[in-house]
């Protein structure tokens, strides 16, 4: 299952998303954490040396070759080209050879990292263009119920900016108890409403005297958890090396609380994701990839592919 951690900016969305992934890597589930956010803060904390992981956001037309598997029915391949049996899939295991060589392979779970800007990148290249890779990742990614994908997306609501708005099972947007960081969240629930797609909230920051005000504005149905203001986040970024997993331990229930919402109530809808790929592919091509490219990118995908048919084989 995909688990997409949204908010705005300061939020704590990056805290808590790599806080699940160790948690959940310690319950020895399968997971892939994915940071996908312009900061690369999710890297930071869940890579032991400190490092930033390897960075795959530059690297789409070695990712692209990579997918492309033994496909000869298209030409260019763009972040929405969607799969067909030929395609080279990727897997949550261990031994998926796709990790190998696009991911950091860690102790107890895998970590896909797009990367912020390089040198190269000022003045002419936008982040979404980046996040094409990732794109392409998804799109060929066949996770199962028994795998979490934990992604720290982009900040804000730019995650409706991709393909990525469809990519996610299940998005926690993380709200502080402030009307700025509500707002936020309000103009991203009302488009994922609109576009079918399943929000919950994670209320971060939180002081008993917040929740009136959370009541006032937030529908406390949608609310999965609150994570109370603590100590170890400021000892964390004082570069205590232990305050992160204090602070997981310290959050275990609200944490749990979120692993039991996924368990029991989020499924995959793969058909409708096909769809969904489909749709904006040919909406994307239509409009400007067919012209760049000279070619007819609207007809790529084969409208009886089934992503259950590929899972196994």
């Amino acid at each position: 299952m995909r688990i997409a951690f949204l908010g705005k900016g300061g939020s704590g969305k990056t805290t808590l998303s790599a806080a699940f992934a160790l948690y959940l890597s310690k319950k020895n589930e399968r997971v892939l954490a994915v940071d996908a956010d312009i900061n690369v803060h999710m890297s930071k904390l869940l890579c032991p040396d400190g490092s930033n992981g390897i960075a795959i956001g530059g690297k789409f037309d070695e990712v692209a070759s990579y997918v492309r598997g033994d496909r000869k029915d298209i030409g260019t391949i763009v972040a929405t080209t969607p799969p067909s049996l030929e395609s080279r899939f990727i897997r949550v295991q261990k031994d998926d050879p796709f990790f190998d060589r696009f991911a950091t392979n860690l102790a107890d779970y895998k970590l896909v990292t797009i990367g912020s800007y390089d040198h190269e990148d000022v003045g002419h290249t936008c982040y979404h263009g980046k996040l094409n890779t990732l794109e392409l990742v998804y799109h060929h990614l066949l996770d199962t119920q028994d795998d979490y994908v934990i992604a720290d997306a982009t900040a804000g609501i730019d995650n409706l900016g991709t393909s990525l708005f469809f990519a996610y099972d299940l998005n926690v947007f993380v709200v502080e108890p402030t009307l700025k960081s509500i707002q936020v969240y309000k103009e991203f629930k009302e488009i994922a409403d609109a576009e079918g797609l399943r929000t919950v909230v994670m209320v971060n920051k939180f002081e008993e005297g917040d929740l009136a005000f959370i009541e006032r504005h937030i529908d406390t149905n949608d609310v999965v958890g609150y994570v109370k203001h603590s100590k170890y986040i400021k000892r964390l970024e004082q570069g205590d090396a232990e305050a992160f997993q204090n602070f997981i331990d310290e959050q275990g229930a609200v944490l749990a609380a979120l692993k039991t919402l996924i368990d029991q109530t989020v499924q995959k809808d793969w058909p409708r994701y096909y769809e969904r790929l489909r749709e904006v592919h040919r909406k994307n091509s239509l409009e400007w990839w067919n012209d760049y490219y000279s070619e007819a990118i609207d007809k790529q995908g084969d409208p009886s592919f089934d992503y259950e048919h590929a899972i196994g084989q």
